[in-house]
Formats: structure tokens, C-alpha cells, sequence
């Protein structure tokens, strides 16, 4: 005579808000976060500079392929019309690429920050500690472990790899402005022109920048 086995109620898993109110433990749970987090913004920083080299590498490699093919062009009919079509599209994807940098370089930034906040906390964790994960004494980077959004002069903006890509194509665009005015004025004045506009470019990149800058570290500061 078979017997009736009736299933028995399987209890459902609790929500993740109660789960985590009665962990064992607790402090070892936020620990193990932390190293997650920690590994997970050193990600976001590989990532970043990836990213960054890449666009800058289309860049100029779409910039050196048009200087070739307008060298092949230079002595035709066809070399003006040439210009005209190309530098504007070189420096529109200049001005794509030089945005997206600053986006990256503040994106790395503000995960190099979050990761010296967890370092401050390990330091914390022994008497004696602090000495395995040395921080800045003054707001200045010597080096990538430093927090390097923290600088003590504006002129840093102008030696970063985003400031290299706005520097080449403020020249390119200069170069545009003066072959157009070059048509109509003396090549004196086209020139003079020209270098003008390029430095007007270039303060405004540096500009943009680090009032990027200045938001983020602003933001930064009322968080923490």
C-alpha cells in the first residue's frame, strides 16, 4: 500500500533588506563590500584610461590620414575643395573626442577619490596601520597613489591628455580660419588671424575644463 507523502512548504528566501538585518557578522560583510568596491573602481579606472586612449587614437589617426590624402591632392584643382570638406569634420570629431576625455578623466578622478576614502578606512582598522596606505598631507599629487584632482595650481589643466587633443585641434581649426580669410585678405592678416583664433581655442578648452574640474571636486567635498 503506497503511502501518501504530501511536499512539504519550502519557506521563501527573505528580502534583502531583512537578509542583511540579521547578518552573523555583520563588520565582516562590510569588509568584503569594501574589497568589492574597492576592486571594482580599480575596474573603473582601467577602463577609463582605455577608453581615453582609444578616442584619442581615432582622432589622430583620422588627422594624419587626411594630412596624407591632402598631400596626394596638395598640387590639384580639387585641394581647396578638399579643405574645406575635411576640417570641419576633423574638428567637429575633435570637439566629440575632447569632451568625452574630460568626461573620463573626471570619471577617474572621482573613482581614485572613492578608492583613498576606503584606503583612509583600512588604515584605520590596526593602531599603526596608516603606515601601509600613506596619504597626502597637503592638497597636491606627485603621484598617481596621491589624489590628483586635489592640485594646487590651475596650470595643470594644460598637461593632461585631453588639453593634447584641444591644443591640435584649436591648430587645426586656426589653419582653417586663415585658409578661408586667406581668399579674401592678405596672407599677413589671414595668419595673424589664424593664430588668434587658435589661442582663443585653447583658452576656452582650458576653461571648459577646469570648470569641470571645480564641479567635481565641489561635489566631492559636499559629499564628504
Amino acid at each position: 500500500m503506497n503511502e501518501d507523502r504530501s511536499e512539504e512548504p519550502v519557506d521563501a528566501p527573505p528580502p534583502a533588506e531583512e537578509a542583511a538585518a540579521v547578518l552573523s557578522d555583520r563588520p565582516l560583510a562590510f569588509f568584503n563590500a569594501l574589497l568589492t568596491e574597492h576592486f571594482v573602481l580599480q575596474s573603473v579606472r582601467g577602463v577609463t584610461v582605455s577608453e581615453s586612449s582609444s578616442r584619442a587614437s581615432i582622432y589622430l589617426m583620422t588627422l594624419s590620414s587626411a594630412l596624407v590624402a591632402y598631400g596626394f591632392l596638395a598640387r590639384t584643382e580639387y585641394a581647396l575643395g578638399y579643405l574645406a570638406v575635411v576640417i570641419p569634420v576633423i574638428v567637429l570629431l575633435g570637439v566629440f573626442t575632447y569632451v568625452r576625455l574630460v568626461q573620463t578623466s573626471l570619471e577617474d578622478v572621482a573613482a581614485l577619490i572613492a578608492m583613498q576614502r576606503i584606503r583612509r578606512w583600512y588604515g584605520s582598522l590596526l593602531p599603526g596601520a596608516a603606515a601601509y596606505f600613506p596619504l597626502p598631507d597637503e592638497a597636491r599629487a606627485p603621484n598617481e597613489m596621491l589624489e590628483i584632482g586635489w592640485r594646487g595650481s590651475w596650470s595643470g589643466v594644460f598637461f593632461t591628455l585631453s588639453s593634447a587633443i584641444a591644443g591640435v585641434n584649436s591648430i587645426v581649426a586656426g589653419a582653417g580660419v586663415a585658409l578661408f580669410l586667406a581668399k579674401a585678405t592678405s596672407s599677413g592678416t589671414a595668419i595673424g588671424v589664424g593664430i588668434g583664433a587658435t589661442l582663443v581655442l585653447v583658452t576656452v578648452h582650458g576653461l571648459y575644463q577646469e570648470r569641470q574640474y571645480s564641479h567635481l571636486l565641489k561635489l566631492e567635498s559636499n559629499g564628504s
